[in-house]
């Protein structure tokens, strides 16, 4: 077994005056296995992002300390988490990555959904009801890309948060998974699924914010008119051809479009798009044919011909 790595005082000190003289630092937080906690109280005063990646362990009184830090920290090398930890971790505001848990107790979901801010989770493969409820009370965007499945009782909870939920590690969502989501406030990423029925679509397409489906590859006319009837941004990136009647529906959809995989569109689609209301991106469009082009030109909000930026 390699010797533990610790952040000590003394190392903590050398990484803050390189940063106070604006000189390349020696020291690089992410490589030490263990923090001690004289170093946990120099080492929060870091101007920017904390990488503490390294961090195999780490205690209450260290995690309360480290806590202070004023942006993001990156935690995401601790594989488990006790209640008294999550508490004491709770109290950070930002951004935290705790990606390398691949499990975490009802109780210690409960601590640690006080916390104010983004939090990454998403080495969890599995998340029973308990712990699923407690942490859609997080005030802050949700990882949970680990989980491949979505118990219908595990969406039913996760609905209850606010803010964007990525489950991008879904590869299959039943209509009662679906039905649950519908409830979410706040956008959902599940660019994981290669493929969904039509009926979960419909479900899905109540969604009080935007969808992201990038993931998919096709869409059948039926998907495309459920579709049409959400109000927020839908992102289906991965559609790489889509047939005219579907083209028809989509254009009806009023809001953010985004189907940057689509390399050719017909005069017919065109057509529909020209009239579409709200942005759309059509960034796989390469060469586009004069009469393609000159019905799209009736569009009269914003067509990206690159890709906007993906956030979700």
């Amino acid at each position: 077994m390699p010797a533990q790595r610790v952040l000590t005082e003394e190392v903590a000190s050398r990484f803050l005056v390189a940063e106070q003289f604006n000189m390349a630092s020696s020291v690089s937080t992410e490589t030490y296995s263990v923090i001690d906690v004289k170093a946990a109280k120099l080492i929060v005063r870091h101007i920017g992002d904390l990488n503490l990646s390294g961090l195999k362990s780490i205690s209450v009184q260290a995690a309360r300390t480290i806590a202070r830090h004023k942006n993001a920290l990156d935690l995401s090398g601790l594989t488990t988490l006790s209640t008294e930890q999550a508490a004491a971790l709770a109290r950070h505001k930002g951004e935290l990555n705790l990606s390398g848990l691949g499990k975490i107790t009802e109780e210690a979901a409960i601590a640690l959904a006080k916390h104010r801010g983004a939090l990454n989770l998403s080495g969890l493969k599995t998340l029973d009801a308990g712990a699923a409820m407690a942490l859609s009370a997080v005030s802050g965007h949700l990882f949970l890309r680990g989980l491949t499945d979505l118990p219908e009782e595990i969406g039913v909870a996760l609905a209850n948060h606010r803010g964007i939920l990525y489950l991008g590690g879904l590869k299959k969502l039943s209509v009662g998974s679906a039905k649950a989501l519908a409830g979410h406030k706040g956008p959902i990423g599940l660019k994981g699924l290669r493929s969904i029925s039509d009926q979960a679509i419909e479900q899905l397409a109540r969604i009080r914010d935007g969808i992201h489906l990038g993931g998919l590859t096709r869409l059948s006319e039926e998907a495309a008119s459920h579709l049409s009837k959400h109000r927020y941004t839908i992102h289906l990136g991965g559609v790489k051809d889509l047939s005219d009647a579907a083209a028809v529906h989509l254009a009806r959809h009023k809001g953010s479009l985004h189907l940057g995989g689509l390399t050719k569109l017909s005069i017919e689609a065109a057509r529909a798009f020209g009239h579409h209301k709200g942005e759309l991106c059509l960034s796989g469009l390469k060469d586009i044919p004069t009469d393609v082009a000159a019905e799209l030109a009736n569009h009269e909000e914003v067509i990206y011909y690159e890709d906007p930026i993906d956030v979700t």
